[in-house]
């Protein structure tokens, strides 16, 4: 049962690796405390927590649910089939949580990078697939995952190398298989919203030798300026999620002065809140304005 108090009370969903949340998301405990929302970390795999007690759950860092893709999909069609509120809404992460989501996206006009999605224990000649679109660089990643989990670049001829990795990953999800983008080198531009509104932009950098922007291969970022031009093609890509999300982080690289998105992150993004002063009380209001009145 929902506990009586004097304000709201929100979960802030992390993983066991996590249990403290990430330092980036302690900001938005503070921020929420400030405008009277009391916010706490739940790990999702505790079976101690009565996920109804809260107003709301918040999808912060369960960074862990792509390894552990069954029992996290169960914990998540649960709270989905219950009457607790959900951040982003339950709509949104049920199409977020594999990124075949890209396919209905190209489906409505939004410019992507180029993409191959093969279904889970789908046969498919990769490298003819590739080859017949001119690829000869390519980047595969599984549909379920993050933080570079299962990710390869590889050109075409050193396939073989990898087959058994993306068979396994086939087992249980899909694959995207994508041109590799010698763009990235030069970073990875992020563009995070709430409530639609644009906040603030980050550029993700690989190190040197890599291509890989997350934090855990030595990826750096640094605060970034856009233009309107970006701003509003990224907004583009976030109209067409199945409601307006509360948070949405726009991942994607400019190819002759084109936005193309790579991932829309609705689901558990890092927000780089501390990389603009102004962005966790955003994020903050925009948990409260969801929450019941």
């Amino acid at each position: 049962m929902k506990q009586v108090s004097a304000k709201p009370r929100v979960a802030l969903v992390t993983c066991e690796k996590f249990a403290d949340l990430y330092p980036d998301d302690l900001l938005l405990v503070s921020a929420l405390e400030e405008i009277g929302v009391s916010a706490v970390p739940a790990v999702w795999s505790r079976a101690d927590i009565d996920w109804t007690s809260f107003d709301a759950l918040v999808m912060r860092s369960p960074w862990d649910y792509f390894e552990r893709v069954v029992e996290f999909r169960s914990w998540l069609d649960a709270r989905i089939a219950s009457s607790v509120l959900m951040c982003n809404a339950r709509e949104i992460l049920d199409w977020n949580f594999d990124k075949s989501y890209l396919q209905d996206l190209a489906r409505k006009g939004v410019e992507l990078v180029p993409t191959i999605c093969i279904a889970r224990q789908e046969k498919a000649d990769i490298a003819a697939l590739a080859r017949a679109r001119g690829w000869n660089d390519i980047v595969v990643k599984p549909t379920i995952g993050g933080g570079g989990y299962r990710t390869y670049r590889f050109p075409l001829d050193e396939l073989p190398r990898y087959s058994g990795e993306i068979e396994q990953t086939l087992a249980d999800r899909g694959v995207l298989v994508q041109p590799f983008l010698p763009e990235i080198l030069n970073g990875e531009l992020s563009l995070l919203f709430f409530d639609g509104v644009y906040s603030h932009a980050a550029l993700k950098r690989p190190k040197a030798g890599d291509y890989r922007v997350q934090f855990q291969y030595g990826g750096t970022n640094e605060n970034v300026e856009v233009g309107e031009d970006l701003v509003a093609q990224a907004r583009a890509c976030i109209v067409h999620a199945p409601a307006l999300p509360v948070y949405a982080r726009v991942d994607g690289v400019v190819k002759d002065g084109k936005f193309l998105l790579m991932e829309l992150e609705v689901f558990e993004p890092l927000m780089f809140l501390s990389r603009h002063p102004e962005a966790p009380g955003r994020f903050a209001r925009a948990v409260r304005d969801r929450l019941p009145k």
